[in-house]
């Protein structure tokens, strides 16, 4: 079935005003505040569009039909929520009085079938880079802020992972799209409103472990996930592809190191950096420029030197380019 035809069986009724901007192509982010505003990103940029949904009375009825599907539940005592359409759009919801003119509902609509292509990220220059290091199995970090391009470069770098690889895809919300024979999908799950059945990208790490997977993929290194992934580089596990928000490629490593320590051991700053500069050989860096997502660095690393990481800068784009883009 089709995905338009899918969102159809579940926004009905008032709640099918949102169809037209799921169904539209070019729009990536749909961006609803409350009853006032609506704000749509098409080529990068954002712009405001007249809000179908006027009442709130709407806006519940909308997200009443967005939750339901899932088995979740958003009211007082959980006024917050991620999760995914029936067409694999990830969404996340929070009410108010936390939102104070809202409800807010920001939609990040699931990419078209057609597979992204690495000339689409960068120059030919980068795009060998990338391909190199996919070759070799090297563990990569990609860095950036958000929408910036993680996991579309992510899912595009997937594509050349061979066939008779196992793949492990871990997520919080389902977004990372590649074709392979041989991958899985684990995501986790929030904890139900009595407090009890959270699943944590930490417990699937562990679990993932015991899965054999010759590639283990971390969407989103956000928490104390970080340290076990970083062990399970340093244990043989090779090609290994996380995302992170960071704001240069170096920053990433010491935001790697901060999400690290959040699991709780006790391990010597330097002993974290020993690990972490042989479990990670190379930090991709994107942004946004001039509407499209690019790789503006490549950064080798290679262990210590002293205290700090050895690095290699290996690309960066050019001012002049980031200028006239």
């Amino acid at each position: 079935m089709k995905n338009n035809e899918i969102l159809q069986k579940q926004l009905v009724g008032r709640s099918s005003a949102l169809l037209p901007f799921l169904n539209s192509e070019g729009i990536t982010d749909i961006l609803i505040n409350g009853t006032q505003e609506l704000f749509i990103e098409r080529g990068g940029i954002l712009s405001r569009e007249p809000n179908p949904f006027t009442q709130r009375e709407m806006l519940h009825e909308l997200i009443e039909r967005m939750v339901i599907p899932l088995g979740k539940r958003i009211d007082a005592a959980q006024p917050y929520l991620d999760g995914r359409l029936s067409d694999g759009s990830r969404f996340h919801v929070i009410l108010p009085p936390i939102a104070v003119e809202g409800p807010f509902i920001s939609i990040r609509k699931r990419r078209s079938e057609k597979p992204f292509e690495l000339t689409e990220f960068g120059s030919e220059r980068v795009i060998d880079i990338l391909k190199a290091e996919m070759a070799k199995g090297s563990n990569l970090l990609i860095a950036g802020g958000t929408g910036a391009g993680k996991t579309s470069l992510l899912s595009c770098l997937l594509g050349f992972v061979p066939h008779d690889h196992r793949i492990a895809v871990l997520e919080e919300t389902m977004e990372i799209q590649v074709q392979h024979p041989h991958l899985i999908h684990l995501e986790a799950r929030p904890p139900s409103p009595e407090g009890k059945g959270e699943v944590t990208l930490q417990v699937l790490v562990k679990n993932a472990l015991r899965m054999r997977p010759d590639r283990l993929i971390l969407g989103e290194c956000r928490g104390a996930e970080a340290f076990d992934m970083i062990h399970a580089m340093n244990t043989g596990h090779r090609g290994a592809l996380g995302t992170i928000h960071a704001n240069s490629a170096l920053d990433a490593l010491k935001r790697l190191e901060g999400l690290a320590m959040l699991a709780g051991f006790h391990v010597p700053i330097r002993t974290l950096r020993e690990w972490i500069g042989s479990a990670i050989q190379g930090v991709v860096y994107m942004e946004k420029v001039g509407g499209l997502r690019q790789v503006i660095e490549f950064m080798g690393v290679s262990g210590l030197e002293g205290e700090v990481y050895r690095v290699t800068p290996r690309y960066k784009l050019k001012p002049l380019t980031l200028a006239t883009s």
